[in-house]
């Protein structure tokens, strides 16, 4: 009896570790169908969204380069280290890197900004200050690519343009005084200043050498809540602006106002507070709901319009919970990160039509954004040990 009882206790152990083994082996493979699932579900069909209109079928071609970034770690200005990295459309990299301080005994951080042109890598002389290497690390900061071979780079205390293709800045802009700023933009036409600041909603000519600022929108205090208007976006034809609307330091909603006092608007019908303005005056708001496994719909989205019907339009939904996200200028893709075991998975999306255009794994992934034509996606990880930093260029023809 006794040797029966010790053989079915061994016989129940390996039941036990067949099972374990088995989860364990069967893990990542539920995962990819769930994965797999939450691209080739058909199109959800939003409450005023037309089936009909839905885009056809694309087929996607991927090609990759890897940067050798080995070069920054020996420059003339010593080590530089790279906090945020951007692509043109014409595949220019630009990094933004940290630099050792010159200044012996002195922490303040020092920006320098680094161009990839395909071969060489070339750094700007100037070193920059102003606490930019603290915003690209909080992500708080305004970047745009204007298209011309110039970019605009801002925090709450600097503002440049800067030309990448002749390498050289262009000009800095004086910063409003008395102001405690949250941010500041410049217009598409390179005429006019969007400030956000704890103060208030203004715009100013570019030009003059002391601003001369016209409030839009005023900060008010209400039970002892400052609410304020932040986060500025110019429309493509510089008439409105974009804005999210804070209580404290927590997003309310959006609005709009126009560039001339009176004209500003709650936009009331987006009933969500995680959202973006897009290039094409759309906006493109987004839920993720949790991070247990299993549950339905962890991630949703759609678009907004508040120049057409102003209606929450529901677009894609995943059961994959995704933590960090990217949209392309004009909302075609998404690049939605999430994670796997020990792994990070970036996936590349087309919003519309659900199909996967890219997927791997890294064990971290750092910054990552699409060029302003879409085609274009640059990524800076970790993968096997190394600090990687790499192009991903996409191509699509209908079918």
């Amino acid at each position: 009896m006794n040797d029966y009882k010790k053989e079915y206790k061994i016989f129940d152990t390996l039941v036990y570790i067949i099972m374990i083994a088995t989860l364990i082996m069967i893990a990542p493979l539920i995962y990819r169908a769930a994965n797999s699932y939450s691209f080739s579900s058909p199109a959800v069909t939003g409450e005023n969204e037309n089936a009909a209109e839905r885009p056809g079928n694309r087929r996607y071609t991927v090609m990759q380069t890897e940067i050798d970034i080995s070069k920054l770690k020996e420059t003339d200005f010593g080590a530089l280290n790279i906090l945020s990295a951007k692509i043109t459309d014409g595949g220019a990299v630009i990094m933004f890197c940290e630099s050792p301080s010159e200044i012996t005994g002195r922490a303040e951080r020092v920006a320098r900004i680094a161009v990839w042109n395909g071969s060489d890598v070339n750094i700007l002389n100037r070193r920059i200050r102003d606490g930019l290497c603290e915003s690209f690390i909080n992500k708080d900061y305004h970047y745009k690519d204007y298209g011309d071979g110039t970019l605009f780079i801002s925090n709450n205390r600097f503002a440049l343009l800067f030309d990448f293709e002749e390498f050289a800045s262009l000009q800095q802009y004086l910063m409003p005084e008395n102001l405690n700023i949250y941010q500041l933009v410049l217009s598409n036409d390179k005429e006019r200043f969007a400030v956000a600041a704890e103060e208030g909603f203004f715009i100013y000519d570019a030009q003059p050498s002391e601003p001369q600022l016209k409030e839009l929108i005023a900060s008010s205090v209400s039970g002892g809540v400052l609410i304020t208007a932040r986060e500025p976006v110019w429309t493509s034809g510089d008439d409105y602006i974009f804005y999210k609307s804070y209580t404290d330091n927590f997003i309310k909603n959006a609005g709009l106002t126009t560039d001339s006092p009176g004209g500003n608007e709650q936009l009331t019908g987006l009933d969500i507070t995680d959202f973006l303005f897009l290039e094409n005056d759309v906006i493109f708001y987004y839920s993720s709901t949790g991070s247990e496994p299993y549950q339905e719909n962890l991630f949703r989205c759609g678009f907004f319009a508040p120049f057409g019907d102003r209606r929450m339009t529901e677009v894609m939904k995943s059961q994959i919970y995704y933590f960090d996200i990217a949209v392309s200028s004009h909302g075609t893709h998404l690049a939605a990160l999430s994670h796997n075991g020990n792994m990070i998975r970036l996936n590349i999306i087309d919003i519309r039509t659900k199909k996967q255009i890219y997927s791997d794994l890294f064990e971290d992934v750092y910054d990552f954004s699409f060029s302003p034509d879409e085609k274009k996606f640059i990524l800076h990880a970790r993968a096997e040990n190394e600090e990687i930093l790499k192009i991903i260029e996409i191509d699509w023809t209908e079918e």
